[in-house]
């Protein structure tokens, strides 16, 4: 075998590897970034956006007897999503619930604790909510709720 055909063939097989393994010479085909957006961590009232909010998806979560109901929150106006939590009885301890919002585009998520919510359920309290993601098509959002030893999700919208 001369030396051309050595060449050409370990160059070959090198290129043959490297698309199996690969794909393609497009390195960023898979990759997933995250998403910067004007109303991505605020407040669901910067802006007045919560003046415009409609439920899109709730779920109810029982534990010890007592309910937790995990919206997720939609603004007409603001196109964001947030969670919110409501338990039917005041809080026990600190920090004994909060939320999640999650958006499926780039798994962006802010808790009720994150800047912009309104800080996770603590001793008395009864409620909570997350800052905003923007959540206009093709991206979905949905809710996360966490209550002692149980937990709860919302589907996407």
């Amino acid at each position: 075998m001369n030396v051309f055909l050595r060449v050409f063939t370990c160059i070959s097989m090198t290129l043959a590897a490297f698309f199996v393994l690969f794909g393609s010479l497009d390195f960023s085909a898979d990759k997933v970034y995250a998403e910067t957006h004007v109303y991505d961590g605020k407040s669901p009232y910067y802006n007045s956006c919560a003046d415009s909010a409609v439920t899109k998806k709730s779920v109810k979560i029982y534990a010890n007897g007592a309910t937790a109901d995990l919206e997720l929150k939609f603004s007409t106006k603001c196109k964001t999503a947030w969670a919110k939590i409501t338990l039917s009885r005041p809080a026990k301890t600190d920090g004994e619930a909060t939320a999640l919002v999650v958006r499926n585009t780039d798994n962006k998520q802010y808790s009720c604790s994150s800047s912009g919510g309104n800080g996770e359920i603590n001793k008395g309290q009864t409620s909570c909510y997350t800052p905003m993601v923007y959540d206009l098509d093709p991206r979905k959002a949905k809710a996360v709720g966490f209550w002692p030893y149980t937990a709860g999700e919302t589907g996407w919208y």
